[in-house]
């Protein structure tokens, strides 16, 4: 299901006209209709979040047409930043059953119900390539991915700490491969791949 059948069904279900939907979000009529309209835009980051409530859904599953398994869109939906600690425990973040106070984070990819972001620390993952990722970048990771050879991905070893490295097999043994060039290359070993790394953003203000 797309967004725009989403809410037009959804407007239905509740028997409400485009212009008393379009008075309840507090958008033009001409939004509404924007909205439903196959190939239309969706609504704009502002809007989301009642646009949801109206629906009685989350900004994920309105973002994503009600799946959690859905085609991306060229649209925005959010996932939370948590903290590396909270990593270590990703699956108490529930993007269908959002919680208050966490940090909401813009993506342009299509998000699962334990999706989430971590920014990037220290400069381990600065390197000389394209493939560059800066102190404070922010990662989209998605755990529900098989990773593989090649992949950057998030990793959690045996202390519940987590990394964030490139994927490499060498050899047929998997290594977590840093891009600077200053930090060993260590093998995957016991450490657990939490994640895969789907999108990175780097704010400047």
């Amino acid at each position: 299901m797309s967004v725009h059948t989403l809410i037009k069904e959804g407007r239905n279900r509740l028997g409400m006209s485009e212009q008393q939907f379009a008075d309840a979000a507090g958008v033009s009529r001409g939004a509404v209709q924007q909205w439903e309209r196959p190939g239309g835009t969706a609504p704009k980051r502002s809007n989301q979040r009642r646009v949801a409530e109206l629906l009685g859904v989350s900004v994920a599953e309105l973002m994503s047409g009600g799946s959690n398994v859905s085609p991306g869109f060229d649209v925005r939906a959010e996932v939370p930043l948590i903290s590396e600690v909270q990593a270590g425990n990703y699956t108490v973040i529930d993007n269908f059953k959002p919680k208050d106070g966490l940090e909401m984070v813009p993506v342009t990819i299509a998000i699962k119900r334990h999706t989430f972001a971590l920014r990037v620390q220290g400069d381990s993952m600065v390197g000389d390539s394209l493939d560059s990722f800066p102190e404070g970048s922010l990662l989209i990771v998605e755990p529900e991915m098989q990773a593989v050879p090649g992949d950057y991905v998030i990793a959690l070893n045996g202390e519940n700490q987590t990394t964030f490295k490139q994927l490499i097999r060498d050899g047929g043994e998997l290594f977590l491969k840093p891009l600077n060039v200053r930090y060993p290359i260590r093998p995957l070993g016991t450490a657990e791949i939490i994640g895969v790394v789907r999108e990175f953003t780097k704010k400047f203000r």
